[in-house]
């Protein structure tokens, strides 16, 4: 008899809700409308204010339009569809299909078929122009300010939310997936390379929800926070123009809800991680993402023998 093997979660997103489904997520986990909107520096700077700083620290995030310039956002557009096409290509380049699409979906209304991408990784070393923006003069003294000099980034990634189709990121932490202490050296820029708006799933977070720690994370529609533990009335959006950057804790809860818009949603993602981080193992990343005993994190694809995964019934 032929074993079976057992698919080990390897942080893509792979469920695919229903159309009844994706509306509850969106009007129950999401805010929907204009509401509650987290404050937007208006232009690029090159130094935080003081008080922008102490903002950081109590609340997680900081977001400012026009990080990048209208010609380094077409550059970047530019640079994404080569690499989709495999114009530019590396054999560590990652790409990910939207799952509506992978699992046999069709849409006649995206016939490009660069709207059936999800997600771009690992791209900076194969195209000079991404990573000359991953270490953009206009970026660097931001990061300086927030989480030391000597930082280095850790993570590239384009996620490409398709219109109409597009799945949801539910509600998570990236220390969930990262192995860098301390927790509070690692963070993100979040870069909208298109307009971001409320409709086609700009970024949502929960402002000091970084100061309680790190928090229990599930598989369900993805590595995720516990639904029911999400505080959605606490929540802000984050629109941003082509260019701006989202600034936040990997700490902070934060999610993105479905595109069902007809416009595509297209950002660049870094990470970058403290100067004084060092990597910890498996098993230290356990206690910290712990319920119980068995491990409540998204390195499932580093599990040590002998670890168990926590489950729950959503």
């Amino acid at each position: 008899m032929t074993a079976t093997a057992k698919k080990v979660y390897d942080g893509l997103t792979e469920h695919v809700s229903s159309g009844d489904e994706r509306d509850r997520i969106r009007r129950s986990l999401y805010r929907t409308d204009a509401s509650a909107i987290g404050s937007v520096i208006p232009a690029w700077r090159d130094r935080w204010t003081d008080a922008e700083l102490a903002q950081y620290q109590t609340d997680g995030y900081l977001a400012m339009d026009g990080l990048l310039t209208p010609e380094q956002v077409e550059t970047a557009k530019a640079a994404l569809t080569d690499i989709a096409w495999r114009r530019v290509w590396n054999e560590k380049v990652g790409i990910q299909e939207e799952p509506y699409f992978r699992t046999g979906g069709t849409d006649d209304r995206l016939d490009d078929p660069e709207l059936r991408i999800r997600k771009l990784w690992m791209f900076c070393q194969a195209d000079e122009r991404l990573g000359s923006l991953a270490a953009g003069a206009r970026l660097m003294p931001l990061l300086d300010q927030l989480i030391g000099a000597g930082h280095r980034m850790v993570q590239d990634m384009a996620l490409l939310k398709p219109p109409f189709v597009g799945a949801e990121k539910p509600w998570h932490q990236d220390t969930a997936y990262f192995d860098y202490t301390p927790l509070g050296g690692v963070i993100g820029v979040w870069i909208a390379l298109d307009e971001a708006t409320v409709e086609n799933g700009c970024m949502q977070v929960i402002p000091g929800s970084h100061l309680a720690g790190p928090a229990q994370h599930y598989h369900v529609r993805d590595c995720q926070l516990d639904d029911r533990k999400v505080a959605v009335d606490q929540a802000v959006v984050v629109p941003l123009k082509p260019g701006g950057a989202l600034f936040f804790s990997g700490l902070i809860h934060h999610g993105t809800p479905p595109n069902t818009s007809g416009d595509r949603r297209r950002a660049l993602q870094f990470h970058y991680a403290a100067a004084n981080c060092t990597n910890m193992t498996i098993q230290e990343h356990g206690e910290l993402f712990d319920d119980g005993g068995a491990y409540a994190g998204c390195r499932d694809w580093d599990l040590a023998a002998g670890m168990s995964r926590a489950k729950i019934e959503i």
